[in-house]
């Protein structure tokens, strides 16, 4: 039986954590430089909840993440739950109405 990937946002979290901390921050400081609530940032940190794009960006950028690095081999497979995402090859044709698809 393959293997369940793991919950993008754990690991996305985990990394955002580890920069924190190659930067010498704390989540005070990240989220005094990133103009952030402390508590949003610790649910990131633990991959909780969905965090918006733009939190993400300017998290990034506050610690001078390299985007690519931080996404690279997140595995939206491995989302749970409601936010788990169907391949588009597992859609069949019934499924999509005329006005889904470009002619």
């Amino acid at each position: 039986m393959p293997e369940t990937p793991e919950d993008p946002r754990v690991e996305l979290g985990r990394r955002l954590a580890d920069l924190r901390a190659k930067q010498s921050l704390t989540i005070q400081g990240l989220g005094a430089a990133a103009e952030l609530d402390e508590s949003n940032l610790r649910k990131i940190e633990k991959g909780e909840g969905n965090p918006r794009l733009v939190t993400i960006l300017k998290i990034a950028g506050v610690l001078e993440a390299d985007l690519g690095e931080l996404f690279r081999g997140l595995d939206p497979y491995g989302l749970t739950g409601r936010d788990h995402p169907q391949p588009l090859s597992a859609f069949d044709d019934s499924f999509w109405r005329t006005k889904d698809r470009i002619a």
